[in-house]
């Protein structure tokens, strides 16, 4: 009997001082600079955003916070390394779609998006743009697909890597036109855009962010976007579905730590992400690019985790995109 005492006594008092860390961490956290990894090479819409983002969130929350690139493997280098980095919130992951798509490319996955991570919030959400090198004279949906119709299997399409939002938002188009497109997987966004100004890559769909001035100096070309409704910065611009009904791709980012981070602490970073998405300097930024500012809470963002999670195996089913 004293012995059971003894034992109720020492969980009882387990629970206590487990409840006095978790107060203690969310009082004084953040102390020490936070990393947060981008798993994308420098220079895409990714990092700059993830780059914004930091700055706002070192002013308001007193730490450093810090960018690391991360790029390789089709995002897992830097994925892997938050699911093994302390659930503290000092490690933190920017991520995108590829997050949930990854794993499904894979047959023997090396992670679980809902299960070996913690959403804190979404940040953003935004239709692609469909962007063409200049040296084909293309600049409507309508010509592309001609073309790609007359030169079977000539046309190739960059993208940020295998499975990554931009890969998949191409094979559907690969799909829906009936064409013949060879896919060009870079690792990230930035190295990508290189060679498509430099025409040695036909075509991207990819964030605006960082783009319009390539654009509007006519280094690239911008035959439409990606949403069911032409967007509110690029109104002249048509949509995709314009000339082939029902197609539609969105890509987002937001930030997710590692599974078992202490909700105080996932809370505290969610707080400071909603406040940073109502400054108008960050807002009308990236609103000017065609990207919405979207939050939501720890809960909204796995369950959006688990919606796309079904959407993306069966959209890679469809589009017969191999699974390694």
């Amino acid at each position: 009997m004293n012995k059971r005492l003894f034992l109720n006594g020492l969980f009882a008092l387990m629970c206590l001082m487990s409840g006095a860390v978790s107060a203690q961490s969310n009082n004084t956290f953040p102390d020490k600079p936070i990393r947060l990894i981008v798993a994308y090479a420098p220079g895409g819409a990714t990092d700059i955003v993830a780059r914004m983002l930091s700055q706002e969130l070192t002013a308001l929350m007193g730490q450093s916070v810090i960018v690391e690139n991360r790029a390789g493997g089709g995002t897992l280098v830097g994925t892997d390394s938050i699911k093994r980095a302390n659930p503290d919130g000092y490690s933190l992951l920017f991520g995108t779609n590829a997050f949930v798509i990854t794993p499904l490319l894979h047959t023997t996955p090396t992670y679980d998006a809902v299960k070996d991570f913690a959403p804190v919030s979404l940040t953003t959400i935004q239709p692609l743009g469909l962007l063409v090198t200049p040296g084909l004279n293309i600049k409507t949906v309508e010509q592309l697909i001609d073309y790609a119709k007359k030169n079977p299997g000539k046309l190739n399409f960059a993208s940020s890597g295998n499975g990554s939002a931009q890969h998949l938002a191409g094979e559907s188009f690969r799909v829906a036109a009936g064409i013949d497109l060879v896919h060009v997987p870079y690792k990230g966004a930035g190295p990508a855009l290189v060679d498509l100004l430099a025409g040695r890559v036909d075509m991207m769909f990819t964030s605006l962010v960082g783009n319009t001035d390539h654009i509007k100096e006519g280094r690239l070309t911008l035959a439409a976007t990606t949403g069911a409704k032409r967007g509110t910065s690029t109104p002249e611009v048509p949509t995709v579905a314009q000339t082939l009904p029902g197609y539609e791709a969105y890509t987002w980012q937001g930030v997710i730590a590692p599974a078992n981070t202490p909700p105080a602490v996932v809370n505290k970073l969610n707080d400071a992400i909603k406040k940073v998405a109502l400054s108008p300097k960050f807002y009308e930024k990236l609103a000017a690019q065609g990207m919405e500012v979207q939050t939501s809470t720890p809960a909204e963002f796995k369950a959006r985790l688990e919606t796309d999670a079904a959407k993306y195996k069966e959209l890679l089913q469809r589009t017969q995109t191999s699974i390694r």
